[in-house]
Formats: C-alpha cells, structure tokens, sequence
C-alpha cells in the first residue's frame, strides 16, 4: 500500500516545481467516496494536487481565489474533473459526503474538495 500512496503522491507532485509532497490518505477514501456517491467510476480529470509554497504564493498573486495558507499545501486537497459528469453534481455529490471542504469553479472547470474542516465556497 505504502508503493501505491508513493505513486500517487508522484503523480500529484507539483509540476511546477517538480516537488513531491506527502498527500493526505484520507482524501483518496474521499475521492473513492465521491465515485460511489456518482456511481462513476470513469477516468478522474485532476487540475490541482499537490502545490508547493513557491507555487501556491505565485497562483496567489494571478488570483484571488487562491488561498495563502491552501490546503494544496498541505497535500489535502485536489481539484478535480470528471468527464460526462457536470460539476454541478460533482459539487453537490461531494457536499453530501460532508468530508471536508468543497469549492465550486464552474468558469475554470473545477470543482475543489480537500480534507480540512467542512465547508463550501
């Protein structure tokens, strides 16, 4: 399993800065969750995984939706895609779960869901 959580957090590495960053096990059951909530079980389109500090200070400074103390940071948050399926159910499938946070992007194609404490934007 410990082979398995290493390859993801690679995949979910910042590529910026091609920093690998430990990411939260909780928010794979969240995710794995989030499928059965949706009954979709298709490919997972990630926008966001992993952010370094370097990273996340320079998004922060293109826009104000980006959070100075992000959970991306913390390897507790993804932003994510699924093909076929709107954002709108993803948002409301995963605000359901009540598994931490959830944000809505619809204009940049993504919805956030991280691990921290619930809430929604």
């Amino acid at each position: 399993m410990a082979d398995g959580i290493a390859k993801l957090n690679q995949v979910l590495r910042d590529h910026r800065q091609q920093e690998v960053g430990m990411m939260d096990p909780n928010l794979f059951e969240l995710i794995c969750q989030l499928q059965d909530a949706l009954d979709c079980h298709d490919e997972i389109h990630i926008i966001s995984g992993y952010r370094s500090p370097k990273t996340n200070a320079q998004l922060a400074l293109r826009s104000n939706g980006v959070a100075k103390k992000s959970y991306h940071m913390k390897g507790m948050a993804i932003d994510l895609a699924i093909p076929g399926v709107p954002l709108k159910e993803i948002r409301d499938a995963a605000i359901e779960l009540q598994g931490g946070g959830v944000g809505y992007y619809p204009s940049s194609g993504f919805v956030h869901v991280d691990t921290g404490p619930v809430r929604r934007w």
